[in-house]
C-alpha cells in the first residue's frame, strides 16, 4: 500500500536511506537481531517478530507495508556501503500534517558515530522541506535516556511523560503492576514542529552535528 505522502530515498556524503524492501533488506536486519539481540529491547514489538526471518517479513509486511501512515528506510553507511539501520515514519495524518519518527534502529558497530545524526537529520529535512509538515514527535520508553538524549541532539524537545501509556509484549522491557505478568511503559513524548525548524541558527547548528567527525 502506498505511503499518504511521495517518499524518495535520501542521501548526504555520510549515509544513504533506501526504502525498505523486505527481500534485500530483511536478511541484514535479522543478522543483527542474531548478533545483537537486545538491539530492539525497548521496542512495543513481541520478542517473536525477531525469531526468524520469516517472522521479521511477516511483521514488516502486516505493520508497515500494509499501513498507508507507516513507512521504513534501511540505512546505509556511504563510505563503507555497511547496513547501518533502519528509520521509519508512523502514525502520519496528512490533514494535520504531522507524523512520528520510529523504529529508529542503529546496529551495534555503528551506535556512537555519525549514523543516528545523520539519519536523523536527513528524514527531519524530508519532513519539514519535502512534505511541509508541521510537526514531527518521537515517542520512546521514559527510561530509554539514550533514545531521548539521540531526540534532543537534533532539535526535538522534550514535552512529557505519558504514565502507563503502553502495555508491553512478553519478553520486552517495561515496569511491572502488581499482580499482571506483563509490564508497562511511561512513554516520553518528544516533538519539533515547523516553528521549530526555522528558527534561526537551528538548521545551521544542525548540519554542524551532522558534519562533525568523530
Amino acid at each position: 500500500m502506498s505511503f499518504v505522502f511521495p517518499t524518495r530515498d535520501l542521501q548526504n556524503d555520510r549515509v544513504r536511506l533506501v526504502r525498505f524492501d523486505p527481500t534485500e533488506h530483511v536478511p541484514l536486519l535479522f543478522k543483527e537481531h542474531q548478533v545483537y539481540p537486545d538491539l530492539w529491547r525497548c521496542f512495543a514489538v513481541p520478542a517473536d517478530v525477531v525469531a526468524s526471518e520469516a517472522s521479521l517479513t511477516e511483521w514488516y509486511d502486516t505493520v508497515i507495508e500494509k499501513e498507508p501512515t507507516r513507512i521504513l528506510w534501511a540505512v546505509f553507511d556511504v563510505e563503507t556501503g555497511d547496513f547501518a539501520g533502519c528509520i521509519g515514519l508512523f502514525y502520519t495524518d496528512a490533514q494535520s500534517k504531522s507524523t512520528e519518527i520510529g523504529a529508529v534502529t542503529v546496529v551495534k558497530r555503528w551506535q556512537r558515530t555519525h549514523v543516528n545524526t545523520n539519519m536523523c537529520g536527513l528524514l527531519l529535512r524530508f519532513c519539514f522541506e519535502d512534505l511541509k509538515l508541521r510537526r514531527v514527535q518521537w515517542q520512546t520508553n521514559a527510561e530509554n535516556v539514550a533514545s531521548i538524549h539521540a531526540a534532543q541532539r537534533v532539535g526535538l524537545k522534550l514535552e512529557g511523560i505519558a504514565r502507563w501509556q503502553l502495555v508491553m509484549p512478553l519478553g520486552r522491557e517495561g515496569i511491572a503492576r502488581p499482580g499482571e505478568e506483563q509490564l508497562g511503559r511511561h512513554s516520553a513524548m518528544l516533538a519539533i514542529c515547523w516553528d521549530d525548524w526555522e528558527a534561526e541558527g537551528y538548521q545551521a547548528e544542525l548540519q554542524a552535528k551532522m558534519d562533525r567527525r568523530m
